[in-house]
């Protein structure tokens, strides 16, 4: 990379054990310089399994010196704390503060990292980033929004998320609906293929079978809409004869409101 030649990641727990693994993963990334911090020697032992790419830390104040990213991944709660534990060693002239804390906006970013420099530089360039687990594999949906970070500096970190999966940029006020949809959303997919799993067991079938038939189905179903180019709807209407099998089913899925379900989903994990 150009500008971004250090990353450090502020929380090694789900999220950002996942975006690590993801950018060593990725020989393509370029980053060789990237150290990942957690309170318990558990979490390091199971970062420092991502390989000797990255190194870890139980100080976030050394490991944030000097980096040109700093990827906050702790819990709200903790996220003020964090700040400014490490603002103090921060160069605001040259780094990042990229949150990927859901709910925490660029308005209260600010008022956590404002500090009299004397340079004129008394706010680092922010990005909100949230991306899904999936990162770790290369295939997450990741939304980014951005406040006076310079082009170079967005397009590098454009770039290193881009290699794990797709990128949408949006403004702030989109990011708790793609938090929602993608974020969440990555559950939710989960959920309804664990219900699934359950109602083959239910239906007769081992649970390792089940397992395999529900996963190769999703499977055959996104190859039918990446394929084609289709909508959902029209790929369930090719299969669907009315008074069918799958009729039947669509219509009790619906009667124990299924749709409704979906969209409460999403509508709840978009407040805070």
């Amino acid at each position: 990379m150009g500008n971004i030649q250090k990353i450090c990641i502020i929380g090694g727990g789900n999220m950002g054990r996942a975006i690590a693994g993801g950018i060593a993963a990725n020989p393509g990334s370029g980053m060789k310089n990237i150290i990942v911090t957690a309170r318990t020697r558990e979490t390091l032992g199971k970062i420092e399994a991502l390989g000797p790419a990255v190194k870890t830390s139980q100080d976030n104040i050394g490991a944030a010196a000097g980096a040109d990213l700093v990827i906050i991944a702790v819990k709200p709660w903790q996220t003020r704390d964090v700040l400014e534990e490490i603002r103090p060693v921060l160069d605001y002239g040259k780094c990042t503060v990229a949150s990927v804390v859901a709910g925490i906006s660029f308005s209260e970013l600010k008022d956590m990292l404002h500090k009299d420099t004397g340079d004129g530089n008394d706010m680092p360039g922010l990005m909100r980033i949230i991306p899904n687990t999936a990162i770790a594999l290369g295939m997450s949906t990741t939304f980014i929004a951005a406040c006076g970070v310079q082009p170079e500096i967005y397009k590098e970190v454009e770039d290193i998320f881009g290699k794990m999966g797709e990128v949408v940029a949006v403004p702030e006020e989109m990011m708790p609906a793609g938090t929602a949809l993608a974020s969440c959303g990555i559950a939710y997919a989960l959920k309804y293929l664990d219900a699934a799993i359950q109602g083959g067991t239910d239906i007769g079938f081992s649970r390792e079978e089940a397992r395999k038939i529900v996963i190769n189905t999703m499977k055959g179903a996104i190859a039918l809409l990446e394929t084609g180019g289709t909508s959902p709807q029209e790929e369930i209407d090719k299969v669907t004869t009315p008074g069918g099998y799958t009729a039947k089913g669509l219509a009790a899925m619906e009667e124990y409101g299924f749709q409704e379900a979906v969209m409460q989903g999403l509508l709840k994990s978009m407040q805070r």
